[in-house]
């Protein structure tokens, strides 16, 4: 399935759980291949944020690969994040 990124823009953005994340805001292509790199979310639900270590940042950048689907709203995998730890 072929979508404008345009259209993109706006979608609510859910983990397979049905937990809300955010909302998609851009999405970030490789000038030199035209990959997909991930996704740019933006508005982050707050306990989003607390558990990949992002609070108080205006948006993030969710690689590709954590993208299970995209439609009427974008469905990412369950992903367990640890923040790197603090030396």
């Amino acid at each position: 399935m072929v979508s404008r990124l345009t259209k993109m823009s706006g979608l609510e953005v859910f983990t397979e759980g049905g937990k809300h994340v955010g909302v998609l805001e851009d999405v970030s292509i490789d000038p030199e291949t035209g990959k997909v790199l991930g996704i740019i979310l933006s508005k982050l639900d707050s306990d989003f944020s607390k558990k990949i270590g992002a609070e108080g940042k205006k948006g993030v950048i969710v690689p590709y690969k954590a993208i299970k689907s995209i439609g009427d709203i974008v469905l990412l995998r369950d992903l367990i994040y640890e923040p790197p730890k603090k030396s």
